[in-house]
């Protein structure tokens, strides 16, 4: 099994890797122009799986029409498997809050804790189950994503804290923090998926 640390000297060690990551993070902060770089995202993990290249690809060998369909395949599959299960968590927190006259106090949150720390798990299956056949509605076989997701959690546990503590952490940089956690987590997953 690769570990996280291997994983990210891969990643981090390949010279050229901060212009690329800039642009793809600095496109994060637009809206719109942010489904460029989630649909750059999933050309990444496209090549990663077929011919194991570690190094981010040229921005200008992308086609836009591509990384734009793309953008709202990545983009639909983080409001289903990470926006729902928040608002979710969040919803219960409130009415968890509202019932407890405030007296749980963070307690409360503990449901949005939950769903924070449960979506990427689902996105990360979403995505690697559509690049499977290439079958968008693939990712959406919720029974077989739960199991995948399952099968992910022992692995990814450290990574997603990690991921969520550095988004937080970094929030005034959210664009670029995200774009690096998630290319780090989609690696490591498709590491993962590979060394089994």
């Amino acid at each position: 099994m690769p570990s996280l640390e291997a994983v990210c000297g891969r990643l981090f060690g390949n010279p050229g890797w901060m212009p690329k990551a800039l642009w793809g993070g600095a496109l994060c902060f637009i809206p719109i122009l942010n489904l460029f770089s989630l649909g750059y995202l999933l050309e990444y993990v496209q090549r990663l799986r077929r011919s194991n290249r570690w190094d981010l690809p040229e921005w200008r060998e992308m086609e836009i029409p591509g990384l734009f369909i793309g953008g709202i395949r990545m983009l639909l599959l983080l409001l289903g498997y990470v926006g729902v299960p928040l608002l979710a968590g969040w919803l219960l927190s409130l009415i968890l809050g509202g019932l407890s006259f405030g007296m749980l106090g963070v307690v409360a949150y503990f449901p949005l804790a939950v769903a924070g720390f449960v979506g990427p798990f689902l996105f990360l299956a979403g995505v690697h189950a559509y690049l499977e056949d290439g079958l968008f509605a693939d990712s959406w076989q919720i029974r077989e994503i739960l199991g995948v997701a399952r099968d992910y959690w022992p692995k990814l546990a450290i990574p997603v804290i990690a991921f969520w503590g550095i988004f937080l952490l970094a929030l005034p940089l959210y664009g670029l923090s995200f774009f690096l956690g998630t290319w780090v987590l989609l690696a490591y997953s498709t590491a993962l998926q590979f060394a089994r």
